[in-house]
């Protein structure tokens, strides 16, 4: 039974989220304008910090390698 009601309430969000969307849709691309620049910047850092980190290590493996 709590399988039913999670599919309906899965149902019932999906309705009422294109309902909103479709009725305040200038909202939504405000909101799409406003939190899409900060998510970039927090991406770009994250996979700078993982490319510099990889890039370390894979140096320090091959300086090991010539040792």
């Amino acid at each position: 039974m709590s399988k039913i009601l999670v599919i309906l309430g899965g149902i019932v969000c999906l309705i009422l989220g294109i309902w909103g969307i479709s009725v305040w849709w200038s909202y939504f691309i405000k909101g799409l304008m406003a939190i899409v620049p900060p998510i970039l910047i927090i991406l770009g850092v994250i996979l700078a910090i993982f490319g510099y980190s990889d890039l370390k290590s894979s140096l320090e493996e091959k300086r090991e390698k010539k040792e």
